[in-house]
C-alpha cells in the first residue's frame, strides 16, 4: 500500500509568501522601532541635560 503525503505546490507557494510578509513586518517593526525619537526637543538640547553623577571621596 503506497500513500501520497505530498503538499500540493499551491499551499506550497501560499505558505512562502506568507513567511515572506511575516518576516517582512517583523523585521520592518524591529527597524522602527530602533529609530531614535527626540518628542520636539533637538539632539543638542538634550545632550545639554545630562547629569553627571560622582561619588564622594571616602577618607
Amino acid at each position: 500500500m503506497k500513500t501520497n503525503f505530498a503538499t500540493p505546490t499551491k499551499a506550497r507557494v501560499a505558505a512562502f509568501v506568507l513567511a515572506l510578509v511575516t518576516s517582512t513586518t517583523v523585521l520592518g517593526a524591529t527597524v522602527l522601532a530602533m529609530q531614535p525619537r527626540y518628542e520636539g526637543a533637538s539632539p543638542q538640547l538634550i545632550a545639554l541635560e545630562r547629569v553627571v553623577v560622582s561619588a564622594p571621596a571616602v577618607n
